[in-house]
Parts: structure tokens; sequence; C-alpha cells
């Protein structure tokens, strides 16, 4: 599992629910600027790289191209999916032994925007996160990245392979 959302519930911590249509409607925005801000801040830890500009223009393109709708509607049933149903009440019952990847500056929060200040302070501090999953889940190897955020794959492709193959 490397960076995997849902480890702690949005909604029941104060984040306000979306509407499958707010979803829809907020996908239908998305443009290569915003994608790239976002990934900037959450996947990179405000770092940026020209090698990371081909998966911003990547998903921009699927956003932007003939049929975008559909890349719209999908994406907002996916977020809507992930905010009702995270996993955080399930990873106990993986019995598999189980890699746990995580960028220790990871914040990804699924609508963490739409929630007050003082809910935002509350979200993603997935060091704590990791920690607590890791107990949950029997046989579990937690692997985390210092000074990475969503994507440690692609911030440091050859540390994160090492932890992978050992």
């Amino acid at each position: 599992l490397v960076n995997p959302i849902g480890l702690e519930d949005w909604k029941a911590k104060g984040v306000p629910s979306l509407s499958v249509d707010q979803w829809y409607a907020r996908e239908l925005n998305v443009t290569a600027e915003r994608i790239r801000n976002y990934e900037k801040s959450t996947y990179y830890v405000n770092q940026w790289k020209p090698e990371y500009e081909p998966w911003v223009q990547m998903l921009a393109g699927m956003n932007r191209g003939p049929g975008k709708q559909i890349v719209a509607w999908n994406s907002a049933l996916l977020y809507d999916m992930i905010f009702t149903q995270p996993v955080v009440y399930e990873i106990s019952a993986i019995q598999a032994p189980t890699l746990l990847m995580i960028g220790d500056r990871d914040t990804t929060a699924i609508a963490k925007d739409a929630a007050p200040p003082d809910v935002q302070a509350k979200l993603g501090h997935y060091p704590e996160l990791a920690k607590a999953t890791a107990r949950a889940i029997p046989n579990t190897t937690l692997v985390e990245f210092p000074d990475m955020g969503h994507a440690p794959q692609m911030q440091d492709p050859q540390a994160f392979h090492k932890a992978l193959l050992e």
C-alpha cells in the first residue's frame, strides 16, 4: 500500500459532505494549473521538478479532451466513494503480509479545502495514520519516506524501489 487514502474518516472529523453533483462541478473546472498546485503541495511537499509535469499534463489532458464529461463524472463518483466509504473501518480485515509505504509529509485529505481551518488542521497527519494503520493490519511492515509527500515513488524512485524490493 503506497500512501493509501481513506486511513481516516474525513466526514467524521468534520469535513462537509459534497454531493456527486458538487464533485462533478468541481471536476469540470479542473485545469493543469490547479492540478499542479495541488500536487506540488500534497504530493511533493511544495517542491517542483520538471519531471513531474508529464503527470500533470496527462491528467489535465483527460479533463480537457472529448470525453471530459465522462472523466469528470467518473472522478466525482470515485471521490464520493472515497469520502463516504473510507477504508479505515475495514483495514484490519487485511490478512496478507502488507508493506505500507508512507511519505511522512503527505497531507492528503479529500475535500479538505471545503472544511473550516480548525478542521483542516486535524487532517492528513500521515505519520500518525501510518502507525495506527500498521498496528491495525497484522504482519505489516511500515516504511516511512522522510520529507516526502503523497508520491514517494515519483519524488525519489531509487529510494522507493530499494524499499519495495528489500
